[in-house]
């Protein structure tokens, strides 16, 4: 017997046990391939998303301390909606980021979206809307797809990205593969097979476990490095540090030259404003060891990889951190926590950012 029979012939047993399994499989009515909803229930203003993995529950209203935040009809902390029609000679801004962004802390009329619609209203005779699009805990890889899913559709002339501290957190996930997870493209091995309920009775009994993993807030990915955005990295361990962020520096400089390329093929013009926090202020307040010299915060080498990104793409940045540090009054008074900024700093933020684009209307498609 040659070896082609040979193999065809113990090729037999195996494909009779695969068809056996594939049919007890669908006998027992088990379930086909699909997307993982992820548990967001420690949450009460978010639920959990297969494609954003979470995002803020749309037509909610919540308390924060004696105010009421208001979440509109498609999960953002915004009252404009996109199919609300652009005014002739309207501008519109859309504002990208985390928890800052979004506003944690601060009123619905104080978040710095509010805050530089008014500065810019100020500043140009036509109509301003600025679209707030911060979500708590989004990274570019979130914001991309948020974009695709609801941003664009506003019909942005400018994209102000200040996405950054959830990029570089060391978390219990990352987010390329916790997204492939919980919504698989429908190609390569897992497009090959998703239509057998074999593999998918094996597949999502994997994958339910890795996306409770995935949750799980004390998870080390690995052992000796350390978690959160505030934890002091060594040296000699940055590049197997920043490795494991939630988007490693890498994929977070693609995901911006993709949100520059979108917008640009929409006729919208990008800029950058990498957020602040409270040591680039020199104050300490978080329960951790204060940084030493043979140590660095793990947004440091993402602010400067974005600093070379902006210069070689020709795009505005502005560093709040900058903006913050040459602040005159009490440094403290910018923050209500260590990251998040106050309605004082985010007046300041508004502020910044309307000069700047006063000192280049091109930014707004406008000669003025």
């Amino acid at each position: 017997m040659n070896l082609v029979k040979k193999a065809l012939f113990s090729a037999i047993p195996l494909c009779l046990a695969i068809s056996f399994g594939e049919l007890t499989a669908r006998v027992f009515n088990t379930s086909p391939c699909q997307a993982i909803v992820p548990d967001a229930g420690d949450w009460e203003t978010m639920r959990g998303d297969p494609n954003l993995l979470w995002r803020l529950e749309p037509n909610t209203e919540f308390k924060t301390g004696r105010d009421i935040t208001r979440i509109n009809a498609i999960g953002l902390r915004e009252s404009l909606l996109p199919t609300q029609k652009k005014r002739n000679n309207e501008r519109r801004v859309i504002v990208t980021g985390d928890s800052s962004i979004y506003g944690w802390g601060v009123r619905d009329n104080e978040t710095y979206a509010v805050f530089l619609e008014q500065e810019l209203r100020k500043r140009f005779p036509f109509p301003v809307e600025v679209i707030n699009m911060g979500v708590p805990g989004y990274s570019t890889e979130q914001t991309l797809k948020l974009l695709d899913e609801i941003g664009w559709s506003y019909q942005p002339d400018l994209i102000i990205v200040s996405n950054l501290f959830s990029d570089c957190n060391i978390d219990a996930f990352q987010d390329r593969s916790a997204m492939k997870l919980t919504s698989p493209d429908s190609d390569g091995i897992h497009g090959l097979f998703q239509h057998s309920r074999l593999y998918c009775a094996a597949h999502m009994s994997w994958a339910n476990h890795q996306a409770k993993l995935n949750q799980h807030t004390n998870r080390v990915l690995m052992p000796g490095i350390p978690t959160g955005a505030n934890a002091a990295v060594q040296l000699e361990q940055l590049n197997e540090t920043l490795a494991l962020s939630r988007v490693p520096i890498v994929e977070y400089l693609e995901n911006l030259s993709t949100i520059k390329t979108k917008a640009e093929q929409r006729g919208a013009k990008m800029m950058l404003a990498p957020l602040a926090q409270e040591w680039d202020v020199g104050i300490w307040n978080v329960p951790m060891p204060k940084p030493t010299p043979d140590h660095v915060l793990p947004w440091f080498p993402y602010r400067t990889a974005q600093e070379e990104w902006a210069k070689q793409n020709k795009v505005t940045r502005i560093d709040f951190s900058k903006v913050f540090s040459n602040y005159k009054g009490p440094a403290a008074s910018l923050f209500i926590d260590n990251m998040h900024p106050s309605s004082q700093g985010t007046r300041l933020m508004a502020k910044s950012i309307a000069s700047a684009i006063q000192s280049n209307p091109s930014l707004l498609n406008s000669s003025r």
